[in-house]
Parts: structure tokens; C-alpha cells; sequence
């Protein structure tokens, strides 16, 4: 009973991303404790009542992009441009071009960015996140960097992000490599 309810939900992860989830295969096969665990804990992560859709879809893309090289951040933007996101936005915050996000967005992306690389700059930040969104939304902001940095070390461990990946927004290929990738 559970095996099928697992295909299921990996099988709808798939159609919904865009993207393999064998990693989730391989994780429910060598243990299915941790496959609900993992899975329960991504599914109570995604809590946002505070922020704006914009400003949580930026700091998730800072977080992400501090981990991943391109199949997570493409998974990002296929969910992004799906919930309604602004291709604009979903691009800037992809490829880290923050300099075309708003003050708002930016602010949310550098945040996320800072404390997912350990830089000293998220001190600085933190008050400001918290003048524009109260604790709540420095909760919430809290919650999206610390889940969307599980996907891609969960599959990193399970040896599933071995490449980086070209991303493509809405036909058109964009550079998602990390700022010190790319530079």
C-alpha cells in the first residue's frame, strides 16, 4: 500500500517539475522510513502567508542557487512559471541577475544568497528583512532557504547531482551557474 502511494507521489513530483525523480526511487527503495520523512518534511515546508509570492520566489532561487548548478534551479523555474510568477523575475532570480529585481525581491534573493553562502552580509540584511516583513515573514524566509538546500544535498548524496545543467526559461537558455561559477 504505501509502495504504490509512493510511486504515486513521486510519479505526480515528476509531472509537476518537469524533471526525473529517480533520486526519490532510490531513496524510498533503500529506505522507505526516511522516504516519508523526507517527503513530509518538504511538503510542511512550503508555508507562506507573510511574504509575497515574488519576494518568496526570489529567496528561494538565492538559496538555491548557492547549491545547485541547474536541475534543481530548473525544477525551480518550471514550478515558479507555473504558480504565476513573472517570467521577468523567475529569470533574474535563475540567473542571479538581481540588479533587475526589485527593491523588494532583491532584498529577499541577497538574504537567502547570504545565509545559504555563510556570508557575513546576512547580519546586515536580517534587519532589513525584518523592517519589510516583521518575524514572520524572517520565518518564512527562514523555512524556504533551509528546504529548498534539502533537494538538492538529498540528491547529491544519493549520487543524482553528479552535471550541471543548462536551465531554460520559457524557450530561451539562461546561465544558473552559481556567481562564482560563472565568474
Amino acid at each position: 500500500m504505501f509502495g504504490f502511494l509512493a510511486r504515486r507521489l513521486i510519479d505526480t513530483q515528476e509531472r509537476l517539475t518537469g524533471s526525473s525523480a529517480d533520486y526519490a526511487r532510490d531513496l524510498y527503495a533503500g529506505s522507505p522510513g526516511a522516504f516519508w520523512r523526507f517527503t513530509i518534511s518538504m511538503m510542511s515546508s512550503r508555508y507562506v502567508k507573510t511574504l509575497p509570492p515574488e519576494a518568496y520566489c526570489a529567496a528561494g532561487f538565492g538559496a538555491l542557487r548557492a547549491e545547485d548548478c541547474g536541475p534543481c534551479v530548473q525544477i525551480g523555474v518550471n514550478l515558479a512559471l507555473a504558480q504565476g510568477i513573472a517570467t521577468a523575475v523567475v529569470r533574474a532570480a535563475a540567473t542571479g541577475d538581481v540588479a533587475s529585481l526589485s527593491e523588494e525581491n532583491r532584498l529577499a534573493y541577497e538574504f537567502a544568497y547570504a545565509v545559504a553562502t555563510r556570508d557575513l552580509r546576512a547580519e546586515e540584511l536580517r534587519p532589513m528583512v525584518e523592517r519589510n516583513w516583521g518575524k514572520a515573514g524572517l520565518a518564512e524566509l527562514a523555512l524556504e532557504i533551509a528546504s529548498v538546500r534539502a533537494y538538492p544535498a538529498m540528491k547529491r548524496a544519493l549520487g543524482y547531482a553528479q552535471t550541471c545543467q543548462r536551465v531554460v526559461i520559457e524557450g530561451e537558455v539562461a546561465d544558473a551557474r552559481p556567481r562564482e561559477a560563472a565568474a
